[in-house]
């Protein structure tokens, strides 16, 4: 919309965050709009050979967005990568690359030849999470060009600026320099989209779904309103000014809500009737350590061992392993370390697991379904976190269990484990705690029985949701049944609570519903004992804790 008579321009959208900024625009204009023009290319090998460069070269890039989304954000969000990925390394798409070159075309060309074939046969599906993979297709494509045309990201501007675009690809998004951002805009886009992730996680204000956005405005002064999802460029003096001033008055009292948050950071999280809650932190590695003591973490309460794999194009080995969790463990000094064996499979897939494609991931082969199977790779594992429990307080916990007889196998192969380690002399701790996660209904309703096997439970809300509901979480058409309907999966993580503690054990919560301040409350009512979140949210879910009843 633009006023004439006072040559402000006001766009609207939806809000993502309830902040402001005021900025100059940075209009990002999209890479897939770059025209390009080939000729023949005469060195076919030559060609083939600089794709094989340049995929190595986006393989890389993709593990380091995966490792920062991880640290910044959370796992869910770090999923993302795990999808391009595997889709990088599909054989029928690295084949059709080729089979192009070889016809005579530049690699260039083959790459946008064949990305535009795949993305065209996906959006042809029913299935709407297929057809949002065309998007992933597009954001790979666009890497490898990059790689193939060896020119460095675009130097960013020295002021920081309101960034304007039609989206951000999850590669985009990540690598931008995060303290030139003043805040998003983007003509399109939903408030589950990466954009809008990253906004909500930064704390920065974000408006998506604004429509076109001309290049005309590129450089402009703006005042960005997350909450009235409203951006007005080229504002009066007198509306600057207003908005300035509410701005102040805003930041003052997220000032004095930090101060307040930071004063509880080494109490205890206790509710107003006396309940205490361990306040831990998700973590990916070593390197977030640091960042999860200064805000406060009693314990890790989730260290994802996959990432370990993930960075790697072989298994690593157990001393590798042993190395990781030992930092891990004597960085908290003493803090309980909650170490969750490997979670791949399905859409997470490495490379060289070799594992075959699914036609219903989600429900697929993962988790301790391939630890069980491959055994050495769950004993390495193993090995490796009992050698670290020497160092620190250490726990084990297995991901997708159904059933009893799941943790038995492995209560039985960790005493195998046991075994090895003293016959040769290793010191480990004896007593090392065993728990599991509970991420499937099976496994809530069977939480009677499970609870007398284990030590503790740690509830993945993300995937206990979608498996309760039946509802991709990632799915725009049916992702908000997740959200308007928590009391199904509130009701059977009470079960659990209600046998674990039944056993002497103790729950926690470890999936994103831990983070969700309105649901601090509900969990505490239930009982729940350890609250685990992505860093930035430690010290307000403390705070929320402090607050309840």
């Amino acid at each position: 919309m633009y006023f004439k008579d006072t040559g402000e321009a006001v766009f609207k959208g939806i809000g993502i965050t309830n902040t402001k900024a005021v900025g100059k625009i940075k209009i990002l204009k999209s890479a897939s709009s770059e025209k390009r023009e080939y000729s023949y290319a005469h060195n076919i090998d030559n060609e083939i050979m600089r794709t094989e460069i340049a995929i190595d070269k986006v393989a890389n890039a993709i593990n380091e967005s995966s490792r920062r989304t991880m640290s910044e954000i959370g796992k869910s969000e770090a999923e993302i990568f795990e999808i391009h990925s595997m889709l990088l390394n599909d054989d029928d798409f690295l084949d059709a690359i080729k089979s192009e070159i070889r016809t005579g075309k530049y690699a260039e060309e083959a790459v946008e030849i064949s990305a535009k074939r795949f993305e065209n046969i996906l959006l042809s599906l029913d299935d709407e999470y297929l057809r949002g993979r065309s998007a992933d297709i597009r954001d790979i494509k666009n890497q490898i060009l990059q790689a193939l045309s060896e020119k460095e990201a675009t130097k960013q501007d020295s002021e920081p600026y309101i960034l304007v675009s039609d989206d951000l690809t999850p590669s985009q998004t990540v690598r931008l320099e995060k303290s030139k951002i003043l805040g998003f805009v983007t003509f399109g886009g939903t408030p589950s989209s990466h954009t809008a992730i990253l906004a909500r996680a930064m704390g920065i204000p974000a408006i998506v779904g604004t429509g076109y956005i001309s290049d005309d405005y590129d450089g402009m002064l703006a005042l960005l309103d997350g909450a009235k999802g409203e951006i007005i460029i080229n504002p009066s003096r007198k509306r600057k000014e207003q908005f300035e001033n509410e701005m102040e008055n805003e930041d003052k009292i997220a000032l004095e809500h930090e101060r307040y948050l930071r004063s509880l950071m080494n109490k205890p999280a206790v509710t107003r009737s006396g309940h205490k809650i361990m306040i831990y932190a998700n973590i990916g590695d070593e390197s977030e350590v640091s960042g999860a003591i200064s805000n406060g973490a009693e314990g890790i309460g989730l260290l994802r061992s996959e990432f370990l794999y993930l960075s790697k194009n072989t298994y690593p080995t157990e001393n590798e392993l042993f190395e990781a969790y030992r930092d891990v463990a004597i960085k908290m000094q003493g803090r309980r370390v909650v170490i969750r064996t490997l979670d791949i499979g399905a859409d997470k897939k490495i490379p060289y697991f070799n594992l075959e494609n699914e036609e219903n991931p989600a429900l697929g082969y993962r988790a301790i379904r391939i630890c069980l199977d491959r055994k050495e790779i769950f004993k390495t594992q193993l090995r490796a976190i009992l050698r670290a429990s020497s160092y620190g307080t250490i726990s084990i916990m297995v991901p997708m269990i159904v059933s009893v007889d799941e943790v038995r196998k492995c209560k039985s192969i960790i005493e195998e484990c046991k075994r090895e380690l003293l016959s040769n002399g290793v010191e480990f701790d004896k007593k090392i705690e065993f728990g599991i996660m509970i991420e499937t209904p099976a496994a809530a309703i069977m939480s009677d029985k499970l609870s007398s096997e284990v030590d503790f439970f740690s509830v993945g809300t993300n995937d206990l949701t979608q498996y309760t509901l039946a509802a991709d979480r990632q799915n725009s058409m049916v992702g908000k049944i997740c959200e308007e309907n928590t009391e199904p999966v509130l009701r059977l993580i009470k079960a659990c609570a209600d046998a674990i503690h039944q056993n002497g054990g103790w729950i926690g919560i470890c999936g994103e519903m831990a983070a969700d301040l309105s649901l601090t409350q509900s969990f505490a009512s239930i009982g729940v004992d350890e609250l685990s979140v992505s860093v930035p949210y430690l010290l307000g879910v403390r705070g929320k804790v402090s607050e309840c009843k």
